[in-house]
């Protein structure tokens, strides 16, 4: 198996280079769907981005979530191997390319207490980073939708989310071109989250 790895790995680092077209990824993401050895060697260039170089790490992470798109169940056991790759990695584009998996409602009765909270925290960090992709953005705030559930869950996200509405606010006072829809969807996200804290005040009312 040693040696079907190393094989892997060599044969994948080849392709992920820059300038991959759209259809070279298509095929990598059903090759890695199909072969173990490569889907490993896939994981472990994202789980060790200090050991390639950062376009074959970027690239990696597309051909991934390429896979997820052609088979979401293919990539159910390796959650924990997703959490490793969050953990190991500072590149917005990798970054990008994870959560876009990971806010998939799919994980959300796979994933322990541990792995859940730990992705709603994160996801709830990167609302206060407003330099980070627009897609970045986009997928924390369907992560917060899907993963927060406890009270003080839902108080801190929307604390974040409304952080991240201040932000846009000011960048389109700036720039009023600046396109508007990750505000509107965060300021839907913001009226959920009061609809439901509303809803749970209610509920722990005392009967007058």
């Amino acid at each position: 198996y040693a040696r079907a790895f190393q094989h892997a790995l060599d044969e994948l680092s080849s392709h992920l280079q820059r300038g991959m077209r759209t259809e070279t990824a298509g095929k990598m993401a059903r090759y890695v769907l199909d072969e173990p050895a490569h889907m490993h060697a896939l994981l472990c260039i994202l789980e060790n981005p200090a050991d390639a170089m950062p376009i074959q790490v970027q690239k990696a992470a597309w051909v991934l979530h390429r896979a997820f798109q052609l088979d979401q169940r293919g990539l159910i056991h390796h959650r924990t191997a997703l959490s490793r790759v969050l953990d190991s990695t500072d590149d917005p584009s990798v970054l990008r390319e994870i959560l876009k998996i990971l806010a998939n409602p799919i994980w959300i009765d796979l994933e322990s207490n541990k792995e859940r909270t730990a992705l709603l925290h994160l996801a709830m960090d990167l609302l206060y980073v407003v330099e980070l992709p627009v897609a970045v953005h986009y997928a924390a705030l369907q992560i917060i939708q899907t993963r927060a559930s406890s009270t003080a869950e839902e108080k801190a996200a929307l604390a974040s989310i409304q952080s991240l509405i201040q932000e846009l606010i000011q960048v389109h006072n700036e720039d009023p071109s600046h396109p508007v829809g990750l505000y509107k969807c965060a300021t839907l996200q913001e009226s959920e989250l009061r609809r439901r804290l509303t809803q749970k005040r209610a509920l722990t009312k005392s009967p007058s």
